[in-house]
């Protein structure tokens, strides 16, 4: 059986890492489920769009129309999710900078998760949920140096308790097998696939 392709286990994974907060902004909040969620905790919650005509039509949550996180003078807990890497960085490099940040992006999570690295945000808690073929990684980071490197990062640190670890590794290795076969070799998409399965093989993974 497929893993489910809705989004409620990565509205599960996203809430199952929330720390307290006085305030909460759900960055691109979208149709405002993952807003209305957290509020549903007990959190004081706000939902941001870029655009006002992409504001959800829902009264249940506050919403406002923002450009990040740049209208807010201080931020406790941003949620920044379904975004690319660079867009994700970007919110966050223009600030106001969170305490803790929840952060998701559906493809190329290693260049997130360097990217935090090297921004100054260390990997606090990780967490996986099945979607569609594959799994979303959801990340919780809180400011310091990011100790670890290379491979041992951009594969997920705070992943190795997770119970998904072993289908989640076994879905990056099909993957990177598949990009190994089809890459001409000694190209840098051929090194790079190498590389990931050294690293898996080395892991046990």
């Amino acid at each position: 059986m497929s893993p489910p392709a809705n989004g409620q286990p990565r509205r599960e994974a996203i809430l199952s890492l929330l720390v307290p907060a006085g305030l909460v902004v759900d960055v691109g909040c979208d149709h405002g489920h993952i807003a209305a969620a957290i509020q549903a905790r007990g959190f004081a919650v706000v939902a941001t769009e870029r655009r006002r005509h992409r504001l959800p039509e829902r009264a249940d949550v506050p919403r406002v129309v923002a450009d990040g996180l740049e209208p807010f003078r201080t931020v406790d807990l941003a949620v920044i999710t379904g975004m690319g890497p660079h867009a994700i960085l970007d919110i966050l490099a223009r600030g106001p900078a969170p305490r803790v940040a929840i952060v998701h992006t559906p493809d190329r999570t290693d260049t997130l998760r360097q990217g935090l690295a090297d921004a100054g945000w260390r990997i606090d808690a990780e967490r996986l949920a099945p979607e569609g073929h594959r799994f979303a990684e959801v990340i919780r980071v809180v400011r310091g140096e990011e100790p670890h490197e290379g491979h041992a990062l951009w594969f997920g640190p705070g992943l190795r308790d997770d119970p998904l670890l072993p289908r989640h590794a076994a879905s990056v290795r099909a993957h990177w097998t598949r990009v190994a076969a089809r890459a001409p070799e000694g190209s840098p998409g051929h090194a790079r696939a190498v590389g990931w399965l050294a690293f898996l093989d080395a892991e046990g993974l």
